[in-house]
């Protein structure tokens, strides 16, 4: 049984072989819009925009400081530039961009009346000015589509023995079923951070009595396609030898992070003081970095954090290592060459560079040695 699914109140639903449909991935990329900026007085970048000025990400604020009403637009570029239509003197921008992925549903609520800041960077950082209104960025936008999944090979528990009855008795409502799905090898269970929220819609039996379950519209956010490898490496006793993911794509290399981040057992206190490798030659972006610095502090397969957030909560301890110590990053003008200013339109925000990380890290107390 290499996965479980377990409710809400920790109880087995399933024990599965396989759970097809779940390494699916990645969601398609949030889709181009039009936005008008109605009414602006413009500030800092937008004062001098024209069409064609790349605005970069532009957090739209509700003037009521309503802090769940800022929606983040990414990617926006400026199409035109005209004196408004609501009030003279001022003017209306029309751009072209994308809505985070992370916000559909705060865009889905107009706020109230009251006008919008607009900011860069994160909100209130660069003031790009106000306006009266926005059009094109509240309203409803379509639900991205659950995918079916297929448990195979599965002994159900009573949840899911219930659902499957419930299906062939034609009570197609309390056929339903809501898991979360883990992975299971000899470190015990890991969380891959996928629920599953479908329903029954066949069960047939194979092999030794084991049934094959397919649940419909179940799964809203796969793992990445190529991603089973990772897990099946795991559920096999984790790896070996250092730098397995080096060969990964920047989608690959962050799930192996979320395997590491699951799998991870640090017990007792943090090692301080002393020398930490870093092995620099693969760094190449900074899912790269997270993958080697984890296995520099903990072994093949270690976790230490998988973006920067995660990378501050890591160096405060409690993940095997607590500044300061001395870390001496081999290859470092891999990363240095690497890791430079730009849009990072897979993250869709600004590139995370070789000085941010360096300055984090010794922000913490980390004593950095390049080589």
């Amino acid at each position: 049984m290499r996965w479980r699914l377990v409710d809400a109140e920790e109880g087995l639903v399933a024990g599965c072989a396989a759970v097809d449909g779940l390494f699916s991935g990645p969601l398609a990329a949030p889709p181009v819009e039009r936005y008008t900026f109605l009414g602006v007085v413009p500030a800092g970048p937008l004062a001098a925009a024209t069409p064609g000025t790349w605005l970069g990400n532009v957090y739209v604020e509700d003037a009521t400081d309503n802090p769940l009403s800022a929606p983040l637009l990414v990617d926006l570029t400026v199409l035109g530039v005209l004196p408004s239509t609501l009030a003279p003197g001022l003017l209306d921008v029309d751009l072209e961009g994308r809505l985070h992925p992370g916000d559909r549903a705060i865009a889905d609520r107009r706020p109230g009346p009251g006008g919008f800041r607009l900011t860069g960077g994160r909100p209130g950082e660069v003031r790009l000015g106000r306006c009266i209104d926005v059009g094109g960025v509240f309203r409803e936008r379509p639900a991205p589509h659950p995918t079916d999944v297929v448990l195979r090979g599965c002994r159900p528990g009573p949840v899911l023995a219930a659902a499957v009855a419930a299906q062939a008795e034609g009570r197609f409502r309390q056929a339903g079923i809501v898991a979360e799905v883990y992975s299971s090898g000899p470190r015990g269970l890991a969380p891959t951070r996928i629920q599953l929220d479908g329903r029954v819609a066949r069960a047939e039996t194979g092999p030794g009595g084991r049934l094959d379950v397919t649940l419909v519209d179940a799964l809203e956010e796969p793992l990445p396609a190529g991603a089973e490898a990772i897990w099946d490496l795991w559920q096999s006793g984790g790896p070996a030898t250092a730098n397995l993911w080096a060969g990964h794509d920047r989608d690959l290399r962050d799930a192996w992070s979320m395997a590491a981040m699951s799998h991870h057992r640090h017990r007792g206190p943090d090692r301080t003081g002393g020398t930490i490798e870093l092995d620099g030659a693969h760094v190449t972006d900074v899912e790269g970095f997270c993958c080697a610095i984890g296995e520099a502090v903990n072994g093949p397969g270690g976790y230490f954090g998988g973006d920067l957030d995660a990378l501050h909560d890591c160096l405060a301890g409690g993940f095997g290592a607590r500044p300061p110590f001395r870390l001496v990053w081999h290859d470092a003008a891999v990363a240095r060459q690497r890791l430079v200013a730009d849009y990072d339109r897979r993250r869709w925000d600004s590139g995370v560079t070789f000085d941010i990380l360096t300055g984090l890290l010794e922000e913490h107390g980390v004593i950095l040695e390049l080589r």
